[in-house]
């Protein structure tokens, strides 16, 4: 990627953007490292409670491991569900293979990156290197301490930090914090070091960037990947202008709860917390051929990214998607046919009113047809083999997916066991500290 962006956004997407040549020698930079580390901590205001320890890998050896590791980290019945989802959605087309996607991303993108589960710090790095740091490495690598500070002092995989019983709008939120804090700081140390910054912009104006992947990948993929360095540092940068890092660091005691806080820092220093939905789960009346795949919340963020797909201009999409007060729907299909239940609050009604003409803006571009109505309150979409629904019930919607009227209708009786908020669902494509 050449940088056509802001330089701001440009900085902060560095660290996951790769600059293709990364030449670090270990042997002969462990000072660098060292000296990177105090400089870090000094300016985050996180004591070093441990050492650092570097690990150096080459591009080829993290995608190896990414394809070695694929099946523990995120296993086949997982990826399956996850494209069915997906798909049923319109957001990915059926011949995307989703595992494979994931680590063609990560490893075109990931310039570094730090494990909580372990303490590692991996350093990717070309093994035609030199014996300094390149300046974009000495960056990353900055960028990267940031996140060994934050689980030194936070416990970044545990606690309130804990992504794995959260929905994959509050587990997006959290990483937008975690990763929103290290693109702030990074850009923070480098503008304190202004040499650096000069060295920097040389670099990168001269680097080809290989995103390739990144930029055909499906935008619920790739947006969502991006979110949490571009948001995330203005959220963060909201905090800090609010109190300082007294502030910021408190978030990590208490995390935002939905993108919408991310989106609206005002939000989340108010306490607007999302609303809890609850929707049933049909597959009982459906027959046991049914299953669910998944049941979670889009938040705004991602509603604001599906609406996008439509032909409504994009500041339409964020609009409509403003004043998002909570969602939760379940995904449940058969080996051929798939279902949806998607019930959305709003903060008001005319929150409400707005978001049911861009939802169905989005239905007629993805069927290609017109829609029908039933009195002013329920749009209708009928294709070959599909039938979709939007109900408007004063600040709530309801949408619903189904193969035929009959099964739609089933649906809609609002009968079955209910689910509220989603059970541990990994958040897709977001990235890892």
């Amino acid at each position: 990627m050449k940088p056509a962006q802001s330089p701001r956004l440009f900085l902060i997407l560095f660290a996951l953007l790769m600059i293709s040549s990364p030449a670090a020698a270990l042997q002969e930079s462990t000072t660098s490292y060292d000296e990177i580390t105090e400089e870090v901590a000094n300016m985050r205001g996180l004591e070093i409670l441990s050492p650092i320890e570097v690990t150096p890998k080459s591009r080829e050896q993290l995608g190896q491991e990414l394809k070695e590791d694929l099946d523990a980290d995120y296993p086949v019945d997982e990826r399956i569900a996850d494209e069915r989802e997906l798909i049923a959605f319109g957001l990915m087309d059926p011949d995307v293979d989703l595992g494979q996607l994931i680590v063609d991303l990560y490893t075109e993108q990931v310039a570094g990156y730090y494990d909580p589960a372990t303490g590692e710090m991996v350093v990717i790095r070309n093994p035609a290197s030199a014996e300094e740091l390149t300046p974009s490495e000495h960056v990353t690598y900055a960028h990267e301490v940031v996140h060994a500070l934050q689980d030194q002092h936070f416990d970044i995989d545990a606690g309130a930090l804990s992504r794995e019983e959260t929905s994959d709008d509050e587990s997006l939120a959290i990483t937008a914090l975690i990763e929103g804090d290290a693109s702030f700081s990074e850009v923070s140390y480098l503008l304190d070091r202004p040499e650096l910054l000069d060295h920097y912009l040389t670099e990168i104006t001269a680097t080809e960037f290989d995103t390739a992947t990144l930029d055909s990948a499906p935008p619920i993929i790739s947006s969502t990947l991006l979110f949490p360095y571009d948001n995330g540092y203005t959220f963060v940068q909201a905090l800090y202008g609010e109190g300082g890092w007294d502030t910021v660091n408190s978030a990590f005691v208490n995390p935002p709860q939905s993108t919408e806080q991310i989106l609206h820092p005002e939000k989340y220093l108010a306490g607007e917390a999302p609303v809890e939905i609850e929707v049933p789960n049909f597959t009982s009346l459906l027959g046991e051929d049914w299953e669910v795949f998944d049941n979670n919340t889009f938040g705004e963020y991602q509603i604001r990214i599906i609406l996008e797909q439509s032909s409504m201009p994009k500041e339409q999409a964020i609009e409509a998607a403003a004043g998002w007060g909570g969602d939760t729907y379940v995904v449940a299909g058969t080996d051929d046919q798939d279902a949806i239940h998607w019930i959305s609050s709003w903060d008001t009604e005319e929150d409400a009113i707005e978001f049911a003409k861009a939802l169905a803006t989005y239905e007629s571009s993805r069927w290609n047809i017109a829609p029908t109505y039933a009195a002013d309150t329920v749009i209708k979409f009928e294709a070959d083999g599909v039938v979709t629904q939007i109900t408007l019930d004063g600040d709530a919607v309801t949408y619903i997916k189904a193969p035929d009227v009959e099964t739609l209708n089933t649906i809609a009786s609002g009968e079955g066991t209910s689910f509220a908020s989603p059970e541990a669902t990994p958040a897709k494509a977001t990235p890892a500290p």
